[in-house]
């Protein structure tokens, strides 16, 4: 039994390898409880040109609540969206979520202005730590005026700068903006996400560290959600076992689940 995965995606998404069926079908076998679909809708001037965003937005509007019905006797299936770069396109954001009735919305940042995402950079060409302190600034940009439930994947740079460059970071140089973004975070009842995809990637850690989730907590964070980040049914669940780990040695003993954008709360 897995209790919960919170983020995951199908092929609604660029870059999802199976399709929504298959993933609910997969998270229904491994006994997955709270399941929910997040697939990407990425804003900006650097979001992937060959992407269709509006089909995305419309499919999983579609899919998402007959399978809902389909699968109701055996997972509660969420309705959700990973939004990439809100404060890019403030106001086509506000719109989508206007006109669709997600569960849950992860905001996520996976570029800063004028870059591509932070896969595609070459570090050897950039210099990692000042594309650091831009990416946090506009975290907490997106903290202070963003309109999501829980901030994805913070520290996401981290994958690509030290996982597949080798490039070590030293984060305590970041800590008093991270302590900004976690204050404006818990100011307007916003959570953070623990996503374990790190644990099987050469990075080889959750997002973000586990010193972070515990400074949400002491700083009186209460909102925490847990997700894979899943893009296949093959990583379905991954690393949700040492997500809860984690959110215990960081004070917490209930996860939050969404419905209807409300957090309700499971013990762990």
């Amino acid at each position: 039994m897995i209790p919960f995965d919170l983020h995951t995606h199908c092929t609604l998404s660029f870059d999802g390898k199976s399709s929504a069926e298959d993933m609910v079908r997969r998270a229904a076998e491994l006994g997955v409880k709270h399941y929910a679909l997040t697939d990407h809708v990425d804003l900006g001037d650097h979001a992937d040109p060959d992407f269709d965003l509006e089909a995305t937005v419309s499919g999983a509007k579609k899919l998402l609540p007959a399978l809902r019905e389909k699968y109701a006797d055996s997972i509660d299936l969420l309705y959700g969206v990973e939004l990439g770069q809100f404060v890019h396109a403030p106001e086509l954001a506000k719109k989508l979520l206007s006109e669709n009735d997600y569960d849950f919305v992860i905001g996520s940042t996976h570029n800063i202005r004028g870059y591509d995402d932070f896969y595609f950079l070459d570090y050897k060409e950039y210099d990692p730590f000042r594309l650091l302190g831009t990416y946090f600034d506009e975290l907490l940009e997106s903290a202070e005026t963003a309109d999501f439930d829980v901030m994805g994947h913070i520290t996401y740079p981290l994958r690509y700068i030290t996982g597949d460059f080798g490039i070590n970071v030293d984060l305590s140089q970041y800590a008093p903006i991270i302590d900004e973004i976690l204050r404006a975070l818990i100011k307007r009842g916003r959570g953070i996400e623990i996503n374990t995809s790190g644990l099987r990637q050469k990075f080889g850690r959750i997002f973000p560290d586990e010193w972070i989730v515990k400074r949400y907590r002491e700083l009186g964070g209460l909102i925490l959600t847990i997700g894979s980040d899943a893009h296949c049914t093959d990583d379905l669940g991954k690393g949700i076992d040492e997500g809860i780990a984690v959110a215990k040695a960081a004070g917490f003993d209930r996860i939050a689940i969404f419905k209807y954008r409300k957090p309700t709360f499971i013990r762990i």
